[in-house]
């Protein structure tokens, strides 16, 4: 602990220093400067209240901007999070609740925490399973978070988190045009993606998952003898 609060403190001095330009280039210290200049934030995994309570301290301590991940119980400080600006990633809500929680808690979380003015964003808990990152959001809805609660946490709040926003995460002139089109609500288990589009570019359908598909949709029926 000593040791990181002098890397800190070094750090800051060293960014101060550097932007009145009376400090020589260190590469150590300089890669700490976007976090002084508020431009990238300080991800920091903490699940309990006093773990959340902590990282917003220690954000206001040293004057950069927090986001939590993880936050398995940050709907019980949720009006805190929200007083205090700061955004989460929440950890993977596909998750059994613990002994000593409701039955729902980390399911009806999201919900909370979007009537609270809380901004965040889903994550799966690993880059494995990313891809069902949309699900977390369903089961979320399923438990109370508004549908365009859902929506947001999916698109334009995470790129806002990241301070990508002018880049990702909204359709609009000037930005990356990564988009899908779906059959349906793209949050329901039945609908069908159509087209998808990265960088403004139509991607071929032609891949192993697909062709799979196409062949064993193909495959003859069984035949039942009575």
């Amino acid at each position: 602990a000593a040791e990181f609060e002098s890397f800190m403190t070094t750090s800051k001095s060293y960014h101060a220093s550097r932007t009145a330009g009376t400090a020589k280039l260190d590469l150590i210290y300089e890669a700490m400067r976007p976090l002084f200049r508020k431009e990238v934030p300080a991800i920091i995994a903490a699940n309990s209240e006093t773990a959340i309570r902590g990282a917003v301290a220690f954000g206001e301590k040293w004057g950069v901007r927090v986001v939590i991940s993880g936050a398995q119980d940050a709907w019980k400080v949720r009006k805190f999070l929200a007083e205090k600006n700061v955004p989460l990633i929440l950890g993977s809500i596909e998750s059994a609740p613990g002994d000593d929680v409701p039955y729902d808690a980390i399911y009806a979380q999201p919900g909370l925490l979007y009537d609270a003015g809380v901004k965040f964003a889903f994550s799966t808990g690993n880059g494995s399973n990313a891809r069902h990152v949309a699900f977390h959001a369903a089961l979320a809805v399923a438990y109370g978070l508004a549908p365009d609660g859902a929506l947001k946490a999916l698109t334009v709040w995470p790129a806002e988190i990241f301070g990508v926003e002018k880049e990702i995460g909204t359709i609009a002139t000037g930005k990356l045009a990564n988009l899908f089109i779906t059959t349906g609500d793209p949050l329901d288990l039945r609908t069908q993606v159509v087209e998808v589009f990265i960088k403004g570019r139509q991607v071929p359908d032609d891949d192993r998952h697909n062709r799979l598909y196409l062949k064993y949709k193909a495959r003859p029926k069984v035949i039942i003898v009575p």
